[in-house]
């Protein structure tokens, strides 16, 4: 089918993703965590029951402390107490040397992925992170390993969370509505554990029992332009701003890494909010909420799928992807909403048919929450 601006749907047409060799197991990090001098028996005992409740079962990390001694650490302090923590500095100098490498992988396995798009047909990349700043960034460095032209667009999405690929998706949309020839590289990676803090704070235990480091990539480019049978369609997007709920979630430069403020707050909000967030969006794409055949929700945590499965009246089973994300990988921010795309579309047990629509959702400071309504191809 010729592509023309009149019929130029924007398809997410491939989907690839990487993570850092170190992985570890929910118990190795409560265990870690448990470990900390600075942590009283209340502290433990909190930890104790955050952990297993998680539904994380292993995240990966590009600091590989996790299960070694103090004497073999590379990265926090040797000494028995763990002070001082490793400042902003040493953080962000391991964020720039690892985060080339992983990017890379991501995007090589979102090109590769489809057999028709090659390395000299990309137009535009847009990167995505809010744990890590580097100039030139991770675009630069992309262009440079990938072998990209010197002419391609540059755009990145810096410091807006969880829900940070939506806007990037977006401004790919965009681009290729305009131009039917444009081919979009999306690179979102996040290295969360570098911002790990042993203060005696409920809010910073419960991040650091959350947060895990990930990349994912993908190519949006005009329906037709390739054959990329399983792609989704991008129908709509809508962005929500929640009254009265700033204070509740928000990422900040803090004196020695990056603080998030996660509320226990924010769950219930989430699952107030969410019928008529997806019944906007619906009213948007002019399509019913009983139309929509699958659910890909950013696994925030736990607590966070649980109340949107009530919020909506659905089970288990219809969020079963993003649990398994959440379960094999941890939160990993803006690329963890890909991952389940993917592992939707991957989806053995229930593969979606060409034709079904997916509601695709994910939370970040603000309280914002971004949407997209796609359909399987």
């Amino acid at each position: 089918m010729p592509v023309t601006r009149e019929n130029n749907r924007a398809l997410i047409c491939s989907i690839g993703t990487s993570v850092p060799e170190s992985r570890y197991t929910q118990e190795q990090a409560l265990e870690f965590m448990k470990s900390i001098p600075s942590y009283g028996e209340s502290d433990r005992s909190f930890l104790e029951r955050i952990y297993p409740a998680s539904a994380i079962e292993t995240r990966h990390s590009v600091i590989a402390d996790w299960s070694r001694k103090p004497s073999e650490f590379t990265f926090f302090s040797r000494n028995g107490n763990m002070h001082p923590e490793p400042g902003l500095r040493r953080r962000n100098e391991l964020f720039a040397e690892e985060s080339p490498a992983i990017a890379e992988r991501a995007a090589r396995r979102a090109i590769e992925a489809n057999d028709e798009i090659a390395i000299d047909d990309i137009t535009h990349i847009i990167t995505v992170s809010c744990t890590g700043f580097t100039a030139p960034g991770i675009d630069y460095q992309l262009i440079r390993r990938l072998g990209l032209g010197r002419n391609v667009h540059r755009f990145h999405v810096g410091f807006m969370g969880c829900y940070a690929v939506y806007p990037a998706l977006k401004m790919a949309d965009s681009f290729v509505r305009n131009d039917p020839d444009a081919t979009v590289l999306i690179v979102a990676l996040e290295l969360c554990t570098l911002h790990v803090q042993f203060k005696q704070e409920r809010e910073t235990m419960v991040a650091n029992s959350l947060f895990a480091d990930g990349c994912a990539a993908c190519v949006v480019a005009a329906e037709g332009r390739y054959r990329a049978p399983g792609a989704y369609g991008i129908e709509a997007f809508a962005s929500t701003l929640i009254d009265d709920s700033e204070s509740d979630m928000a990422w900040n430069v803090g004196d020695v890494a990056f603080d998030m403020r996660l509320s226990a707050y924010v769950p219930k909000i989430v699952e107030k909010n969410v019928p008529s967030i997806v019944d906007t969006l619906c009213d948007m794409a002019g399509v019913d909420r009983a139309t929509i055949d699958r659910w890909a929700i950013h696994p925030g945590g736990r607590a966070v799928l649980d109340r949107v499965k009530r919020g909506l009246g659905l089970d288990h089973e219809a969020l079963r992807p993003s649990f398994d994300i959440l379960r094999r990988y941890g939160n990993m921010s803006s690329p963890t909403i890909l991952f389940v795309l993917k592992g939707l579309l991957e989806d053995e047990t229930r593969r979606p048919d060409r034709g079904e629509t997916v509601f695709s959702a994910a939370f970040g400071p603000g309280l914002t929450v971004e949407s997209a309504l796609l359909t399987v191809r």
